[in-house]
């Protein structure tokens, strides 16, 4: 249910963002998969002291982190910049 004082605008705004934090989880969870594939080749888990951590572990951190911002953005709106937040009149 829509709230009276959001225009659809900004619903829709909400929803692509939304949208965007699901593309962003999906893609964590396909970079983790990716690391957790290159730990068992290796035989080795990644970061442990001689070994550093491959690019897929920071990639499925980085894109967690985006995807849980995005999720905060499209649920709390208030977090967004104020040109982002103006509403019509």
């Amino acid at each position: 249910m829509r709230r009276p004082h959001m225009s659809i605008d900004a619903t829709l705004e909400r929803l692509g963002t939304g949208l965007l934090g699901l593309v962003l989880m999906a893609s964590a969870l396909l970079s983790a998969t990716l690391a957790r594939d290159d730990a068992a080749v290796r035989g080795v888990i990644c970061g442990i002291d001689p070994i550093p951590h491959c690019g897929w572990c920071y990639g499925a951190v980085g894109f967690a982190l985006a995807g849980l911002t995005a999720f905060g953005l499209a649920v709390w709106p208030a977090l967004a910049p104020a040109s982002a937040r103006r509403t019509r009149a």
